[in-house]
């Protein structure tokens, strides 16, 4: 259900600012991130894109889940709308 609504929620930004969102951060750490990929809609470690196994999704599915319903996702895909630079700018 997350990914399927985070998924829209990349579309629409994609729609809204007319370039592609394919990858949005669902973790934030220092030494790895981790991402939702829109093409194939499976979270991924950076770098590197590969795909977590059922294990590590286990391991971390509490931190991506309390991040997804605090907004800290949302904010994640907002800021990347901060690097548009529009004409005029």
């Amino acid at each position: 259900m997350y990914i399927s609504m985070l998924r829209a929620k990349m579309a629409y930004a994609e729609e809204l600012y007319g370039f592609p969102v394919n990858y949005l951060p669902l973790i934030v750490r220092e030494e790895e991130i981790i991402i939702l990929d829109k093409n194939d809609g499976r979270i991924k470690r950076l770098p590197g894109r590969k795909a977590l196994d059922e294990e590590e999704l286990e391991k971390l599915k509490e931190e991506i889940l309390r991040n997804i319903e605090s907004g800290e996702v949302e904010r994640y895909l907002s800021m990347n709308m901060t690097c548009l630079h529009t004409p005029g700018e």
